[in-house]
């Protein structure tokens, strides 16, 4: 029907099967995409609102005939993302093109229409006696903790610094404090716990989680139709999307009106204060936390294993994710580190000694110079940027200086 509204018709968004850039992870315009990819890019130098002369309708043929074959690339890049959608829309029983947030809603709420009056409001100043949240600043322990995850850095060289990781502390700040109330916060739990499952290849448990909905995509999984990996997106997809919608500033399925202070950021951010507080109190050299994580250096492994069983306390669970030889903190963002032991990088497979994080080290041509010797083409070495406003180039110049 016709909304009487905005004189929308919300069925005519089903005319197509899928959006690519909708359901796509990373949001950028397919022009960007070409770049990315390493395939034909071609911009339009007419201008948009001006008509075409007839010698040059060949031209806007042809670049329309380049994004359709860029659009066909950019799905087989991002066609991990297609199959994620696709199980959500299953499972949900909802359209391809549903966003993930409407289809994540319709898995655990159904049809309520009024899920939130099932929700559980919690006072964290109950859990973290001394919070308080007033004009917008929250404050615990004497720290201006920050409404997003808590950050805390030291920068310096360091050696032997343990990195530890809470799993998916989000999720579980949600689940151990029941926000979704009983019945829903249940649901949410099985999804968790199935991704885990998942990543585990533990196909016997799926069978009892989610009343078996997974299983005809476990069955294609062992039949190499599908990898688990794709099986396992299509969840965290789901999962992720749910704790950043509990408190928005728009109305939406998941979002509590209470919840002025984003709960389920702040749970985990209070107790990254409690960890510190702890860690220092027992002469551990915390030299860096962000949001989920925690660095000691000179750690030990009684004082890692000392951090695992305090998470656990709070429903959290810390995963020795590293360990480096050295580490070289610039900011409360910024780092080089080289690994004790080699790692398997996650897209290539190789070993790798060192891990960048933060734009500063990671500039293809600042890592791949300084800190990794097996650069095969120059390709490699790429920067890309974006152009923000207007630049003039004048005079003749030489493309052959760009590679």
């Amino acid at each position: 029907e016709k909304n009487a509204k905005t004189g929308m018709y919300a069925a005519a968004y089903e005319i197509s099967y899928a959006d690519i850039y909708e359901y796509s992870q990373k949001k950028q315009s397919l022009k960007k995409w070409e770049v990315e990819l390493g395939i034909k890019h071609v911009e339009m130098e007419i201008p948009w609102d001006q008509p075409v002369p007839d010698h040059l309708v060949p031209v806007v043929v042809d670049y329309c005939v380049n994004d359709v074959d860029a659009t066909e690339k950019l799905f087989d890049a991002v066609y991990a993302d297609y199959v994620a959608r696709e199980i959500l829309a299953t499972i949900s029983r909802g359209s391809m093109n549903a966003t993930n947030n409407q289809l994540t809603a319709l898995f655990i709420f159904g049809n309520d229409p009024r899920p939130q009056d099932k929700f559980n409001y919690v006072d964290l100043s109950k859990t973290f006696p001394g919070y308080v949240y007033e004009f917008g600043k929250s404050t615990y322990r004497g720290i201006e903790v920050g409404e997003g995850g808590y950050v805390y850095h030291k920068p310096g060289m360091y050696s032997n610094v343990a990195l530890l990781d809470v799993a998916s502390m989000h999720p579980h700040s949600l689940i151990t404090e029941i926000l979704l109330g009983l019945k829903y916060t249940t649901i949410y739990y099985q999804l968790v716990e199935a991704r885990v499952s998942i990543k585990h290849e533990d196909w016997a448990a799926l069978e009892t989680i989610l009343e078996g909905k997974l299983m005809p995509y476990v069955a294609k999984v062992q039949a190499g139709e599908l990898s688990s990996k794709d099986l396992s997106t299509a969840l965290k997809t789901a999962i992720n999307s749910v704790y950043g919608l509990t408190c928005t500033a728009y109305e939406n399925a998941f979002r509590d009106k209470r919840n002025h202070d984003n709960i389920v950021a702040k749970r985990g951010a209070l107790f990254m204060v409690d960890l510190l507080k702890e860690c220092e109190s027992r002469g551990m050299n915390v030299i860096h936390i962000k949001t989920d994580s925690i660095k000691i250096a000179d750690a030990t492994q009684e004082q890692i294993k000392f951090i695992s069983e305090f998470g656990s306390r709070y429903g959290y669970t810390f995963e020795h994710e590293a360990t480096y030889d050295r580490l070289c903190l610039v900011n409360k963002s910024t780092y080089i580190a080289k690994y004790m032991t080699p790692h398997k990088d996650k897209k290539t497979g190789e070993e790798i000694w060192w891990t960048a994080t933060g734009k500063q080290f990671q500039v293809p041509y600042v890592f791949k110079t300084l800190f990794n010797s097996t650069i095969q083409k120059k390709l490699e070495l790429r920067w890309r940027l974006k152009l923000v406003t207007t630049e003039y180039l004048s005079g003749k110049w030489d493309n052959s200086v760009l590679w």
